[in-house]
């Protein structure tokens, strides 16, 4: 029985190293990695965005966009300097031909006071562009919106690779001091979430009704949330 066993974990160690080899083969035809894939602009770090304002978070932002600009859109090589490609400078994709960079965070304000404020959170890979039209939405009816832009997100894939959901989360906790910040005491605050948004906007939600200092929301509105609900 004992040789049985080492004679079943040699196949499957066999079967594994072959499937390994494979896909080391497979990734070896791979294109080459782009500016894109390589840089990682750096973002607040986490015990900055807890003590941070709004408008530190947005001239944090508006340095990390210029250094996409610098480390990306000012070193693509020839064969990639194309139409097609969003960091191509001179292409119709360039966000910054845009008259506003939805991939940025940003306020939409109503016409008069604020019945209320909401937040809204992006999906993960996302950015605020996708809940534009939920924010306008809103804004029309009195409430002042504010969307962050998620840490690593909006910039270049490679940032992905050096942020933790931690640091989602204290930028979510940014943007809610914002919005109250904005709107008187008793006035209503939503919080909109979609995909991994809807994850932080309820982890936010369980964190404020143990932690005091924290501001509870009146509303939440969840879009394709990333969490699941036991039984």
């Amino acid at each position: 029985a004992a040789l049985d066993v080492m004679a079943h974990a040699r196949s499957v160690a066999v079967i594994g190293a072959t499937l390994l080899g494979v896909r080391a083969y497979d990734a070896s035809k791979f294109p080459d990695l782009q500016p894109w894939h390589k840089y990682v602009p750096r973002e607040l770090p986490r015990a900055e965005l807890e003590q941070a304002g709004w408008t530190e978070y947005l001239k944090a932002e508006e340095r990390i966009f210029a250094a996409v600009r610098d480390n990306v859109t000012l070193q693509l090589p020839a064969a990639v300097a194309i139409a097609s490609n969003r960091y191509y400078e001179k292409g119709p994709l360039y966000p910054g031909r845009f008259a506003q960079d939805w991939n940025r965070s940003y306020v939409l304000e109503p016409a008069s006071k604020p019945v209320g404020a909401v937040v809204f959170l992006h999906g993960l890979t996302d950015s605020p562009y996708s809940l534009r039209h939920i924010a306008r939405h809103y804004t029309q009816r009195g409430f002042v919106s504010i969307a962050i832009r998620l840490p690593a997100h909006g910039t270049v894939p490679g940032a992905l690779t050096r942020v933790q959901w931690e640091d989602w989360s204290a930028a979510t906790r940014l943007a809610v001091r914002e919005a109250r910040r904005r709107i008187d005491p008793a006035a209503p605050l939503h919080l909109v979430g979609f995909s991994n948004g809807g994850a932080l906007a309820m982890k936010y939600a369980l964190d404020a009704l143990e932690d005091k200092e924290l501001a509870r929301v009146d509303r939440i509105v969840l879009i394709s949330p990333m969490i699941g609900i036991t039984r």
